[in-house]
């Protein structure tokens, strides 16, 4: 994939704004904003916007996606930073196709939306990408730290944070995105990617379950699936909605705690 990287004067307006709200540039906090317009625009014009959308941004910042994004659909901007939600207050307290929220992104129950475009601070986004496999969206953009991003992006060699999240999301790779577009500059450099919700599943449900038996059972499996062929990974999982079904019919919601145990039997069985 190019690298997308062009500056405007998105860069001189942002870095203005750092120094009059005497905003700290923080590293650690992964507090870096985007200052490329060429590659916000890219950003947005991939999420393939409709008047009818609902878009959350996470990490809003100055609010340059809402600038542009709010002319086209309604968005919610999630900012904790004090001093950035007044800047965006200021300037979006009329606009209808704005939302504003101050709150920590990682603790609040996220508004209804459809679509996601974000750059979330570095230091939580994989946090960011786990909790939203528990809402139901149609698809996003997102700039992640490339060592996440890679990740996702990759058919193999799986840890077992992206095995999961591949249950829940498929993952384009949209390329990279240089250091210098962002201000201050990272330490790393970041991809663009594409994230869509796939439709729930008995996998999804699993993982939504607080027992970290069943879970730990399923993401084994699936790990160890990588080792084999298609046919062998279609055949050991095949009979699992079957083996819900013995218990009534339940979802796996509402399994107990014995239900679950031999769920997890039957999962290592299948696959060791």
């Amino acid at each position: 994939m190019r690298a997308l990287n062009s500056m405007s004067q998105l860069k001189d307006t942002t870095i203005k704004l750092v120094d009059d709200y005497k905003i700290k540039s923080n590293n650690e906090n992964g507090q870096n904003f985007l200052i490329d317009e060429n590659v916000l625009t890219h950003e947005i014009n991939e999420a393939k916007l409709k008047p009818s959308d609902i878009v959350l941004d996470i990490g809003a910042g100055f609010g340059s996606i809402e600038s542009i994004v709010s002319r086209q659909c309604k968005v919610i901007a999630i900012e904790k930073e004090i001093k950035c939600y007044s800047y965006l207050i200021d300037k979006y307290e009329i606009d209808p196709n704005v939302q504003i929220i101050n709150a920590d992104a990682l603790e609040i129950i996220y508004p209804r939306f459809n679509k996601i475009i974000s750059n979330p601070p570095y230091n939580i986004a994989d946090r960011i990408i786990d909790k939203l496999s528990f809402y139901d969206f149609e698809t996003g953009i997102m700039i992640l730290p490339n060592t996440i991003a890679k990740q996702f992006v990759s058919k193999e060699n799986d840890t077992k944070f992206s095995a999961i999240q591949k249950i829940f999301f498929d993952f384009i790779d949209l390329g990279e995105i240089k250091k210098e577009s962002f201000y201050p500059v990272p330490r790393v450099t970041s991809r663009m990617i594409q994230i869509t919700k796939k439709q729930d599943d008995i996998s999804q449900e699993i993982f939504k379950r607080k027992e970290m038996l069943l879970k730990n059972a399923f993401m084994n499996g699936i790990i160890a699936l990588n080792y084999k062929t298609k046919k062998e990974s279609k055949k050991s999982f095949e009979g699992l909605p079957d083996m819900i079904k013995l218990f009534g019919n339940k979802q796996v919601k509402e399994l107990k705690l014995n239900e679950i145990t031999e769920i997890t039997k039957y999962l290592k069985d299948q696959v060791f």
